[in-house]
């Protein structure tokens, strides 16, 4: 009696554990974002702290959350929540182009490469290079930049702040060093498949660059070092 008392208890504790193991937390919020994990600390009528599978915490207050509930776990569940980005590895290629504003604006080509890593849903950090054809004074540049981003949620339809900084070579005139780049941008990400997202982009980009100017036969020739500055309509894809 006792062997199958023991078997028995074996039994409900096994199928127990495996249905706990099926089912997690599911945080739905207010801005429509869904957080899965397991929650691992509730104080009433104030907050909610969850833990993603990455071991990432949140927190969050009780007036940013529709509802909160248990729920099967599907096999292809992403690591957040299956809209978002997910941590790790991001690659993102963009083109555009870029009008010219200002005294010295000049109108330019643009085309970035971008590696980078995902440090959770709304934060990311890559390097890159590309390609910047400044159409007027047919010139080729080369930038090579640090690329952050934010992005303010986490869904399938996220807007995005991203900010360039970096230095530019000057591929007609070998390579030598151009000049200090800045380019802040606001857009949009668009989820298009569980791996890959489009994204839609304006922003400003200030190249400095060395102009020269003939002042005539009085004045002869002299240099300048401006800020040239443009606006800035983009496309882009990562992966």
């Amino acid at each position: 009696m006792k062997t199958y008392f023991t078997l028995l208890l074996f039994i409900i504790t096994t199928t127990f554990s495996f249905g706990q193991s099926k089912y997690q937390d599911v945080v739905y919020l207010k801005n429509g974002s869904i957080i899965r994990g397991v929650i691992i600390e509730q104080i009433p009528n104030k907050t909610i702290k969850i833990e993603t599978t990455d071991r990432s915490v949140f927190v969050y207050q009780m007036e940013e959350i529709d509802k909160f509930t248990k729920e099967a776990i599907l096999e292809n569940n992403s690591t957040y929540n299956n809209l978002g980005f997910k941590k790790g590895y991001r690659g993102i290629v963009e083109s555009g182009y870029e009008v010219g504003v200002g005294y010295s604006g000049i109108d330019r080509l643009k085309l970035n490469v971008i590696n980078g890593y995902q440090i959770n849903p709304y934060f990311f950090v890559g390097v890159g290079t590309g390609v910047r054809y400044y159409t007027d004074i047919d010139q080729v540049l080369i930038p090579i930049f640090a690329d952050f981003r934010v992005n303010f949620i986490d869904n399938k339809f996220s807007p995005y702040l991203a900010f360039d900084i970096g230095y530019s070579f000057d591929a007609t005139n070998d390579f030598l060093g151009e000049g200090l780049l800045l380019s802040p941008t606001v857009g949009v990400d668009f989820k298009i498949s569980d791996n890959t997202t489009m994204n839609f982009g304006i922003g400003y980009e200030m190249q400095k660059l060395y102009f020269y100017y003939y002042g005539g036969k009085y004045f002869g020739s002299f240099s300048s070092y401006e800020n040239s500055g443009a606006l800035s309509f983009n496309v882009g894809i990562s992966f």
